[in-house]
This record gives C-alpha cells, structure tokens and sequence, in this order.
C-alpha cells in the first residue's frame, strides 16, 4: 500500500522564526521519516499542491461553482469574488477570508446588493449562493494575473494585486469597492460588536480548465471543492478521520489532504499550530511509522507547500538505513536538501 499525505502549512512560512516555534515540540516519528526517507525540494504555492494533487480545476472553480448554484454564464463568465477582511499593518495588507468572520447570508446579501447597485451599469453582477462564497458575472474575464485566494491568505496582498494588461483597471475596481464596503451598514454593525467587517473581495478562480486524467484510490478530503475535483476525475472521496489508522485498514493506495495545520500557519498561530503538529505526530505520524516498520505500509509519500516546501519518499526498506540519523522538522527550514526529485 502507498500513501500519499499532502500536508499544507506543515513548514512553517517565516523561515526566520520556524526554529523558535518549533522549539521543544518532540516529534520524533516525523524526524525519524525525515532522517530516512528521500527529502527533495519542491517549494511550492498552496494552489500548485492543490493543482498537482487534484487537477487544474482546483485554480478556476468560478464556472463550476456558478453551475451548481444555477447561474446561467449566457453573455460572459464568472470569477470568485470572495469576501475578505483586508488589514492594513506598518508595512504590509493582510487578507483574512470568511472562516474568521461568521457572515451571515442576510448580511452577505446586503452587501451584494449594494454592489449590484453600483456596478450594474458596468455589466457587473455579484451573486452570494452562500455567505462565504461570492460569484461575479462579467462581460468577459479580465486580461490579468488574479492570485488564487489560498495564495493570499495571511500574505502581504500589495505583492498580489491583479497585474497584466486589465490589472490597473481591476485594482481601481478593487478600490471603489472597498470604499463601498467601508460605509456599507452591515459593516458598521459589525464594527460595534467587534467583528471583523467585509471591507473588500478577492477575485479569481475564472477560466475553463481542460479535463484532467482519472485519480485512482480513495481520496481522504474535508475540503469541500477539492473533494469535488476528485469526484470529478473518478476517485472515491471519503471524509477525513482524525486518525491514520482509518485509511491504514482500508489496505489501498491512497491519497490523504490532511489540512489541520494550514489555519494556524496561514493567520501566524503559534500556540495553535504547535498543538495541532503535537496532535498528528500522535494519530499520524507514528501510526504512519509503525505501519512502514510492521509491512503493512510500502511506501509514504509526504508533501507539503511554501518556500520550504518539500517531497518526502520512505519506503518499508528505509528502516534499515541505519546510518541515516533523526531530522528535526525545524532543520529542513531554509536548508538545503537533497537533488530535486525525479
């Protein structure tokens, strides 16, 4: 049996501080697969793990999503325009998404419709088929690079604003609406319960992706667009146990898109992430071990994205590289590995 487990966030993304949040954190079966198996670069943004794993449908989910709310796309198409919180620091925006704002479909559909209001006459449509998930119909999808929302969660968004022939133009749009949203009265009630307030929307996700090839095994997925790119590519979509030795006792290969980490990476939650990295060294990660020791497990695939990101390969028969001494996770940050992976 082989197991991929891809496992966002699991490097910590400020390489200048990995070390001191890992600090004192035991997890020795990690280390020990890290110091046995093949570890290879393979830095990577979140939506190009999400891509590789899943298809390119996983980057332009906006036609697909409008289909399934029944929109009809006659006369144009549609980006994600999902609603933000963008906050202004000394030096850097940050975006949070929806996941911190507990938006409400009323307030959701107050706030698009001041946005149809203003933007009608552009031939612009915003459509909120859930709180967190808002479409925008368009004439036609703008000539310009748009950044997938999972590539700028937490990150300095001035670095990821629409660039290429239709990018200025996008960004003014970007701006007028963030002045709307400002002002809007949804916001000003949030603002005095001390919620974070809707002041901007993140577009992408546009675009037609051609038919990927079929994704054999069962696939072990809580995201619920992912999980629907599986489907889609003929894979058997199960939900995510808490612990490995679910998908162990299924005796198949097997895809995993463990994600627990990727919230307290993302938003910089230290205690968080620590705790959560303490949890699958416990229901993952040793399980993991002792099934590659006892035969039960061929071979373990482990990937993960960011600047640091990287491929990890252990095989059963890595156990008896002796030699090969324990690797903290806190030493693969910034270092340099192993030639890049076949």
């Amino acid at each position: 049996m082989k197991l991929t487990l891809a496992l966002p966030g699991l490097v910590w993304p400020d390489g200048h501080d990995a070390k001191e949040v890992l600090s004192g954190l035991p997890l020795p079966a990690l280390a020990y697969l890290l110091g046995r198996g093949a570890l290879c670069p393979a830095p990577a943004a979140l939506s190009a793990l999400q891509a590789g794993l899943f298809g390119a449908g996983a980057l332009a989910p906006a036609r697909a999503l409008a289909a399934q709310a029944g929109l009809d796309a006659a006369g144009g198409d549609y980006l994600l325009a999902d609603p933000v919180h963008l906050r202004v620091n000394r030096d850097r925006a940050e975006l949070a998404d929806v996941g911190i704002m507990k938006l409400t479909q009323a307030e959701a559909d107050s706030l698009v419709a001041a946005l149809n209001k203003l933007f009608g006459e552009d031939g612009l449509c915003f459509h909120a088929p859930e709180p967190g998930r808002w479409l925008l119909h368009v004439p036609a999808l703008p000539d310009a690079r748009l950044t997938p929302l999972c590539d700028a969660l937490g990150e300095d968004v001035n670095r990821l604003l629409p660039a290429g022939a239709d990018g200025l133009r996008w960004s003014k749009l970007l701006g007028e609406i963030q002045m709307l949203l400002y002002t809007h009265p949804v916001n000003d009630a949030r603002a005095a319960r001390g919620e974070p307030t809707v002041n901007s929307v993140w577009l992408w996700g546009g675009g037609a992706p051609e038919a990927a090839a079929a994704l054999e095994g069962p696939v072990y997925c809580d995201d619920a667009w992912l999980a629907s790119c599986a489907k889609a590519r003929g894979a058997a979509v199960q939900p995510l146990p808490w612990e490995a030795d679910a998908v162990l006792e299924g005796g198949q290969d097997a895809l995993v898109w463990l994600d627990r980490l990727l919230a307290p990476a993302r938003y910089r939650d230290a205690w968080g992430y620590r705790e959560a990295l303490a949890e699958l060294e416990r229901a993952w990660f040793a399980p993991l071990l002792a099934a590659l020791k006892a035969g039960r497990l061929s071979e373990l695939e482990i990937l993960c994205d960011g600047e640091s990101g990287f491929a990890l390969t252990v095989r059963a028969a890595d156990r008896w590289r002796f030699w090969r001494k324990a690797r903290p996770l806190a030493s693969v940050v910034g270092e340099t590995l192993e030639a890049p992976c076949p």
